[in-house]
Parts: C-alpha cells; sequence; structure tokens
C-alpha cells in the first residue's frame, strides 16, 4: 500500500468519524451572502468559468468569490489569481499541510459551494473542515456536510447555480 492510499484511508476514517458526529440540528445565523469561497476541480474550471454567471446570480461582485481549485491528476496549468491543491497537500487523517489551504478552509466565509466529483476525498474533506456559515454542493450520498444539496443531472453548473440562486432567495439571503 502505497503512502497516497494510506493517506486516503485515513482520510476517509476522518470523513466517517465527521459523519457520526454530525449534529442534526446545525445552528448559524444566516445573514445575506457577502463573501463566498469556491471549490472545483482544475479540468471544470479550465473548461468553463463560471465566476461571472455565480457572481451575477448572487448580486456579488467577481472579486468577493475566492476560487480553490483541486488539481486531480497533477498535471494541470495554474490559472491566474486563483489557488491551487492536490493529494500531497494533505496528510493523515485529512490533516492540510498547505499553508494556502488552510487559510482557505479557515476563512469565515458566507457560503461555500462544492462543485466537485461526489468520489473527490479530499473535496469531503476540505468541505468538512471549512469555517464556512452555509455550505452547499451537488447531492449524492455522502453529503451530510452540505446545509443545501442540490440534485442535477450530472454536474451541470449553470442548472446547479439558477437552482441555488432559487433557494437563496426563499431564504432572503440574496435578492
Amino acid at each position: 500500500m502505497g503512502i497516497l492510499n494510506l493517506k486516503k484511508k485515513t482520510a476517509c476514517k476522518f470523513i466517517k468519524n465527521k459523519q457520526n458526529r454530525a449534529q442534526a440540528a446545525k445552528i448559524n445565523e444566516l445573514s445575506s451572502i457577502a463573501k463566498v469561497g469556491v471549490l472545483a476541480e482544475l479540468t471544470l474550471f479550465q473548461t468553463y468559468d463560471f465566476t461571472n454567471s455565480l457572481s451575477n446570480g448572487l448580486g456579488i461582485e467577481q472579486d468577493e468569490i475566492v476560487v480553490f481549485l483541486f488539481d486531480r491528476d497533477k498535471e494541470g496549468v495554474k490559472p491566474e489569481n486563483h489557488k491551487i491543491c492536490d493529494e500531497g497537500c494533505f496528510g493523515l487523517f485529512g490533516k492540510i499541510k498547505s499553508l494556502s489551504l488552510d487559510r482557505f478552509v479557515n476563512k469565515k466565509f458566507d457560503l461555500m459551494i462544492n462543485y466537485c466529483e461526489p468520489d473527490l476525498v479530499y473535496a469531503q474533506v476540505i468541505m468538512l473542515r471549512s469555517h464556512a456559515r452555509l455550505k452547499a454542493g451537488f447531492e449524492h450520498e455522502n453529503n451530510f456536510f452540505n446545509d443545501i444539496a442540490i440534485k442535477t443531472a450530472g454536474n451541470k453548473i449553470d442548472t446547479f447555480n439558477t437552482e441555488l440562486v432559487k433557494y437563496l432567495q426563499l431564504l432572503k439571503l440574496i435578492n
């Protein structure tokens, strides 16, 4: 067993432990959405920059959206103005070793959006460690950490964003 498999296995154990201790009622004071954190895979972001449509939908400036990208293949080209991480940024039991990723996770976002594939264990670890007040992502069986889980056919970003904006408007968190 390689070190990466051991890290992934212990990260899965971290997720399972968090799931067992998940609180049934999460108490958050909800107010309007002003700062948004986005976690996405590098390959998705290279094919489609969704930040403009997201900022328009949420009614916030584009510089209030902080994007952090996960490079699954470790071969991608880093886009300007965005941080990037990979499996090497994690230690045993999902411990974050990267300073920039640790800052991202500890930042107090009003909303954290996860656009990553559901099978990406490290994206789940990031969402679990995040200090965001409200978390949103695609619906899947291990989404106990998301406050808003949206089911779409495939990973259609525009459909997801449209539905997310509808839910946030119903909660009166955006205009």
